[in-house]
């Protein structure tokens, strides 16, 4: 059996859900992922985050202005062929904004009808190289969340 990349514009999984709470209930946060939920922590620098079985949950404070996309809160797909999903998307009428180069691998922000923000992720080792530089347009009062390059569990 050969190792074969899934076809373009195709859904594998949640990678992860990203959640924003009040910043001053961080501690009581904190403790129900930790104590209640028993999940391990894993550091980052901007957020609260978790592993929960494969997945990854991201708490943000709701103080982060300009956290990666417009509403703090979002689901995020992990993917293969990225643009074809993106054009897919786009053809259909959807709000999807440009593909861009993350720490991660490529992405890029789409909405549902009802309004739901969802990220959709090709991680870096299905990331094939693009032939093309895609511009990273951003809508007016949206920001780019800050790459960094790794996950660490914390100790």
């Amino acid at each position: 059996m050969s190792a074969r990349l899934p076809a373009d514009g195709v859904v594998l999984g949640v990678h992860h859900v990203q959640l924003s709470y009040p910043a001053h209930l961080q501690a009581q946060v904190e403790r129900f992922y930790s104590e209640g939920l028993g999940l391990p922590r894993i550091m980052h620098a901007q957020v609260l985050a978790y592993l929960a079985g494969a997945q990854r949950i991201d708490l943000v404070p709701r103080t982060t202005p300009g956290h990666g996309c417009e509403c703090l809160g979002h689901l995020a797909l992990q993917v293969a062929g990225v643009e074809a999903l993106q054009q897919r998307l786009q053809a259909q009428g959807a709000t999807a904004l440009a593909v861009v180069r993350v720490a991660e691998g490529w992405r890029f922000y789409a909405k549902d009808p009802a309004g739901n923000t969802l990220e959709l992720l090709q991680p870096a080792p299905l990331a094939a190289p693009r032939p093309r530089a895609a511009p990273a347009v951003q809508p007016a009062g949206h920001q780019q969340a800050p790459v960094d390059s790794a996950w660490t569990v914390a100790a």
